[in-house]
């Protein structure tokens, strides 16, 4: 019995309808709005057009209100519990023997969430979240899965081996996790009546076939930024790369909190002092070899891949050996450490030029800098191995001494350190500061312009 006949008698209307519950609606034609007239024309409801009487409680296994007048729905609610009937009197969480919780529905998925009355809304919230999160199409990833359980029953139906046959499939869903799992969507016909002949070899074998056995995939490598440290600044595509790859190849300078979100293989630069060239060669060699395991392969690269890190070169290198690598971007530090410092490096009647560079050229050559500027801002990669080198060129280029300059070390990472001086002093406080890379340099008006 449904008392009400408002939004909130509309919502339990779909609730217990989707229970299979008969329902019977009692409310005056007047309090009706357009979704229960519309459910009482498809005859989803039985309708009684009048106020609730006491005797609408005979034969009831369950009753709901839903009406404004809040003493009424009170005293039908003490006269359900004297009738020992279950009743949810709406907004009224005290007098409630059961509450609705916030479903989400896909296929043979229910999910369910309940604030235990005290909060619906947040109880909608909370489910968003979580379905949110879902891989795409679970449902039918579900009904797969439960096929698969029907398969080794016949493969196994003696009940005494019910333990081998459930031990197993948890087994290959630990194995092969969700996200593997929704792959099992795209098999039809034969493709599909082969993956069963392979699973149930493996299954009398009680073991577990490999993921890259039961769900070949096509190699891909993928060039990814991973952004200046805080693993929180890389992208949503970037992570769910990390996640997914099966190899990921990385620059050695990436913080260790990046990495932690690599679920596969991981190898790391070996690169040291004057052989940077064999390093990467490397790094790329050991790409190659994933992508002819037919591996998800991620180069993982600090920053952005084509500021200053070489992606362009990997790009051509990869295309003469016939993969075309998918770009992810990263945000730079060049972009990062200026705003993790508080230096704007555009502000009005400052600053209206930024020149990016990097302290260490190809073979390890100077870079190329430019003259001074009272209203031009530069930001130097990879600067504090030649900050005597760089200061002197830019004293060279007529940079006064008093110019503001800032060092910024491990950018956005636990370990940042913002240190401030002037052109003058800008070697010697990298020695005073034990100051190491990675660490940007920043020099211009604009280092102070927040601060003077």
């Amino acid at each position: 019995l449904i008392v009400g006949g408002g939004n909130v008698a509309a919502q339990r209307i779909v609730s217990v309808r989707t229970a299979d519950a008969h329902v019977i609606l009692v409310c005056p034609a007047q309090g009706l709005i357009d979704e229960t007239r519309y459910r009482i024309e498809n005859k989803e409801v039985t309708w009684i057009d009048r106020n609730f009487v006491d005797s609408d409680l005979d034969g009831m296994d369950m009753v709901l209100t839903a009406m404004d007048d809040h003493e009424e729905s009170a005293r039908i609610g003490h006269l359900c519990r004297s009738k020992r009937i279950p009743v949810n009197v709406a907004d009224v969480p005290p007098l409630c023997d059961f509450y609705f919780m916030s479903q989400h529905r896909e296929g043979p998925l229910q999910i369910a969430v309940s604030t235990n009355g005290q909060g619906p809304k947040l109880a909608n919230m909370i489910r968003t979240k979580i379905a949110a999160t879902l891989p795409k199409d679970i449902g039918k990833t579900i009904e797969k899965m439960g096929l698969l359980r029907a398969k080794v029953r016949e493969w196994e139906p003696a009940i005494e081996n019910s333990g081998k046959r459930m031990g197993w499939v948890i087994r290959c869903c630990e194995t092969w996790g969700l996200e593997t799992m929704s792959k099992l969507n795209e098999l039809k016909g034969k493709e599909e009546e082969n993956l069963y002949k392979v699973l149930e070899e493996y299954f009398k074998k009680n073991e577990v076939p490999p993921t890259s056995l039961v769900f070949p995939s096509s190699p891909e490598i993928a060039l990814i930024g991973a952004g200046p440290g805080d693993p929180e600044l890389i992208t949503v595509k970037a992570k769910r790369c990390l996640l997914e790859a099966d190899l990921v190849v990385s620059d050695r300078l990436i913080p260790q909190q990046v990495l932690d979100l690599v679920q596969g293989e991981l190898r790391i630069a070996r690169k040291t002092t004057g052989r940077s060239d064999e390093a990467q060669e490397e790094l790329l060699e050991w790409c190659l070899e994933g992508l002819k395991k037919n591996q998800r392969v991620v180069r993982l690269k600090i920053g952005d891949p084509l500021l200053f890190g070489r992606g362009g070169e990997e790009i051509l290198w990869f295309r003469e050996r016939g993969y075309e690598p998918v770009m992810v971007p990263g945000i730079s530090s060049a972009f990062s450490a200026p705003m993790a410092a508080m230096i704007p490096v555009t502000f009005r009647g400052v600053s209206d030029q930024v020149i990016i560079t990097t302290g260490r050229g190809t073979k390890g050559s100077m870079p190329d800098l430019p003259e001074y500027g009272s209203t031009r801002m530069l930001v130097v990669l990879m600067a504090v191995g030649r900050a005597v080198e760089l200061r002197q060129m830019l004293l060279e280029r007529d940079y006064p001494l008093t110019t503001p300059i800032c060092w910024v070390e491990n950018a956005n990472c636990p370990e940042e350190r913002v240190v401030l001086g002037i052109l003058e002093t800008m070697a010697s406080v990298v020695v005073d500061n034990n100051i190491k890379a990675p660490a940007v340099l920043i020099v211009g008006k604009s280092v102070d312009v927040l601060t003077r």
